[in-house]
């Protein structure tokens, strides 16, 4: 006979069985009812969880480490194309420096959500702010970085990942190739800052000896289809240019035209703002891939001396020298060092006008790979100009066997003779004012004593030009303040330096490409 106690154990096993049976059965059919009828009265008699709850969530932020995140950029470039027909009740438009009103952009204001709609599913995104350190410094010192939260119902997590944000990547990238436009970025406060390149230079429109033209198109297209080349040879797919020059012989106007070929946005590398050289590896690795860095008249930088200098300045002394930010090794670093290998198809062009002055570390192949001589002005490029400028094509003018003659004995700019063709819309009166530019300039009677070169290029104490030396009467000397420039801890005075004023090209490391 059992007794009381086993009777009342039975009981309590019996009963806990039973109630594990209807709380296993409560629950499948509470995830059958919240998969098939999640909004309806039975779904509320189940006491299912609001819709909300069941919600998941992909945070996308402004940054991955030290670089841009190009599902946020992505995103923040769809979610504005959803805003005009969203029903937002606040948001921001803005409107690029040097874009037409037609190109007014709309974005969103942390806090607010906009809902779109794909494959029957709705998502909200979200745009939020928190503070963050480590880079990322935004205007008035606000460490704080965008964040995009993208929420959606967990039955559509597959969806959402496999099908959803591919495709927001691939109609980004197509609103981008379709309306392309290189971007002009300068660095300002260790992060870079666009406006929009409206430059209209092409290498059909740039006064330009025709062999060289030809030499660095085919060498910048070959760079292009190279990629698996760079990839078996174990090297950084990137690409040195060194373009020198007078002034006013296009060597920006080349940089403009090579952006415009090859559709690479321009990084302009301001050294001189640059503070460190742990900046200056920020910079160069938040650049996108496809691009140009640029450093405009690298003889005159304001870099440091030409190594680190262990014993503090240059007399021994423990005190800094001045405009020692960045030196000549962080450079090199940047220019073929581990970090030049951060990113892919990139293009390093250094422009100057002293070739001779900068430090041949820089000038190595491998560094800068072909060099660009932007000489003077020969009578090929000028009927280029002429052509471009006023439709006076062949050897049609009158004048034309006369300007060749004088091109051969004088040095001009072509920023120079398209300035005279820009005075009228008279072809006739056009070329006349530059023959009478080059019969001046051969007689030293010229009103401006000397010219363009000599007034951009002539600083001295005291100096005369060689040319205004030799002419006398009217052209009388200019004599510009001296200009010193710290070029890699060398101190020195800016002068005029004449050649024979002929285009060139040099190819370097071409073995190696």
């Amino acid at each position: 006979m059992a007794s009381p106690n086993s009777e009342a154990l039975e009981r309590y096993k019996n009963a806990i069985t039973a109630a594990s049976s209807v709380v296993g059965a409560a629950m499948l059919l509470r995830r059958i009812v919240a998969d098939v009828l999640p909004d309806t009265a039975l779904g509320a008699l189940l006491l299912l969880p609001p819709p909300l709850s069941r919600r998941h969530c992909v945070v996308i932020e402004e940054f991955d480490g030290a670089f841009y995140n190009r599902v946020f950029l992505a995103a923040k470039a769809y979610v504005s194309t959803l805003l005009a027909a969203a029903p937002v009740p606040l948001m921001k438009a803005s409107l690029p420096r040097g874009a037409g009103a037609e190109q007014i952009t709309l974005a969103m204001r942390p806090g607010t959500a906009v809902v779109d709609v794909f494959d029957g599913a709705e998502l909200t995104w979200r745009l939020s702010s928190h503070g963050g350190g480590g880079g990322g410094r935004r205007r008035g010192g606000d460490d704080a970085r965008e964040v995009f939260k993208l929420s959606f119902d967990g039955r559509h997590k597959d969806m959402v990942l496999g099908a959803y944000l591919p495709a927001v990547m691939a109609r980004v990238a197509a609103m981008s190739q379709g309306q392309r436009q290189a971007k002009l970025y300068s660095n300002e406060w260790g992060k870079w800052r666009p406006v929009r390149l409206r430059n209209a230079s092409t290498f059909a429109t740039l006064a330009m000896d025709a062999a060289l033209r030809e030499a660095v198109v085919d060498d910048l297209d070959r760079f292009l289809g190279r990629k698996e080349y760079y990839e078996r040879t174990g090297r950084a797919w990137k690409r040195g240019y060194l373009i020198h020059g007078p002034p006013g012989t296009g060597k920006s106007s080349l940089v403009a035209a090579i952006s415009n070929h090859l559709r690479f946005d321009v990084y302009d590398l301001e050294l001189g703002g640059v503070r460190s050289n742990t900046e200056l590896r920020k910079l160069l690795i938040r650049m996108k891939n496809r691009s140009i860095l640029l450093i405009e008249d690298v003889d005159c930088a304001v870099v440091a001396a030409p190594r680190r200098e262990p014993h503090g300045g240059p007399d021994g002394s423990n005190t800094p020298s001045v405009n020692r930010k960045v030196t000549l090794s962080g450079l090199l670093n940047m220019v073929d060092g581990l970090w030049s290998s951060s990113g892919h198809e990139r293009i390093l062009i250094f422009t100057t006008t002293h070739v001779d002055r900068l430090d041949q570390a820089l000038l190595r192949p491998g560094r800068m790979d072909m060099h660009v001589h932007m000489g003077y002005l020969g009578f090929g490029a000028f009927r280029e100009l002429a052509a471009t400028y006023h439709g006076v094509a062949g050897d049609d003018h009158p004048l034309f066997p006369e300007i060749e003659a004088l091109l051969r004995e004088v040095e001009v700019a072509p920023a120079e003779v398209a300035e005279r063709l820009l005075m009228t819309d008279d072809a006739g009166a056009a070329i006349e004012m530059v023959a009478k530019l080059l019969r001046d300039r051969k007689a030293g009677t010229e009103e401006d004593g000397g010219g363009y070169v000599s007034q951009k290029l002539h600083a001295g104490t005291g100096r005369r030009h060689p040319r205004a030396s030799r002419r006398g009467g009217g052209g009388g000397a200019v004599v510009a303040t001296t200009t010193r420039r710290r070029v890699f801890g060398d101190e020195i005075g800016m002068e005029i330096s004449h050649g024979q004023g002929r285009r060139g090209v040099r190819g370097r490391g071409r073995g190696r490409r």
